[in-house]
């Protein structure tokens, strides 16, 4: 089996939802993870634990880039996130693919989606900044570096405080390698929801699947699933490799069971023991409009 680590920098206070991310790392001990933070967070077999500030990790772009470089606030990380397999050279020897991601998440079960097979053929897989695997050798490790048209180049980014979305498609790495190699991306947008809450609806809607309707998610048995209505009202169940939650919203986190439960959009929450169907319809429902 391939080997692959995913690298993922966060400093301040922990999301409340944290616990239901970490929790569904555990459950993919054939993945491993390396969280950067400045927080108090226990490792386990498969969550290695580096503590370090953000000052200090600036100072680690600095070195490994030969540079000045812009941080100064978390958030601008994202722009780093094609660098980690340059700066973090030492702890990804030994792996076959190194990625990044972030922890407003929950995973399903990992490598039901990325196999061997995928790992084979492909050298970046998804290109979304939520998740992402490059394969870990020097071309793809500097990949960053390089110019290509109509894209960021590095130096740019790294000297502006500004957010430029140099880890997705949005003249980011991504889209060089979407331009120059087709062949070697693998898209995986159908095995994961995007998800962000309609502001006015307060209902899910999964970015590359909108044709969901009253979309909930249940985490049981170390996997994550998504349910929603079809056009036709048929009802689905299916697993899903992981659900991003865009943006940073006041979560109701109503069960400190993180290996059983339901997402609904405002909530993490106990299942309902009886009526279930009829209770996720309810609560993944528009606010706006009646779709059943």
């Amino acid at each position: 089996m391939k080997r692959f680590i995913i690298i993922i920098p966060y400093f301040g206070t922990l999301p409340p939802t944290f616990p239901f991310w970490l929790q569904s790392a555990k459950d993919n001990p054939d993945v491993d993870f390396l969280l950067v933070t400045d927080q108090e967070v226990e490792g386990c077999s498969n969550i290695h634990v580096m503590k370090q500030s953000l000052d200090a990790l600036r100072e680690r772009f600095c070195k490994a880039l030969g540079m000045e470089v812009s941080l100064p606030k978390p958030y601008k990380l994202c722009d780093f996130k094609p660098a980690y397999g340059y700066v973090f050279a030492d702890e990804i020897q030994g792996y076959d693919f190194w990625g990044f991601g972030d922890v407003d998440l929950v995973y399903g079960r990992i490598r039901d989606f990325i196999t061997d097979a995928v790992l084979d053929r492909y050298d970046m897989i998804s290109g979304w900044g939520h998740l992402t695997l490059y394969r870990n050798n020097e071309f793809c490790n500097t990949f960053f570096m390089q110019r290509h048209e109509n894209c960021h180049y590095y130096k740019d980014v790294y000297t502006t405080p500004e957010n430029r979305l140099f880890d997705e498609y949005y003249r980011g790495c991504s889209a060089a390698w979407e331009s120059v190699y087709p062949d070697r991306v693998y898209h995986c947008e159908s095995s994961f929801d995007d998800v962000r809450i309609q502001s006015k609806c307060r209902h899910f809607k999964s970015e590359f699947a909108q044709e969901r309707k009253c979309l909930t998610f249940m985490y049981k048995d170390r996997n994550l699933y998504r349910i929603y209505y079809d056009k036709n009202y048929r009802r689905h169940v299916e697993p899903t490799l992981y659900a991003h939650f865009q943006k940073r919203y006041n979560w109701k986190i109503e069960t400190d069971d993180c290996s059983y439960y339901i997402i609904y959009p405002d909530v993490f929450r106990k299942p309902f023991r009886f009526m279930q169907s009829i209770m996720l319809t309810w609560f993944g429902r528009s606010r706006t409009a009646h779709l059943i």
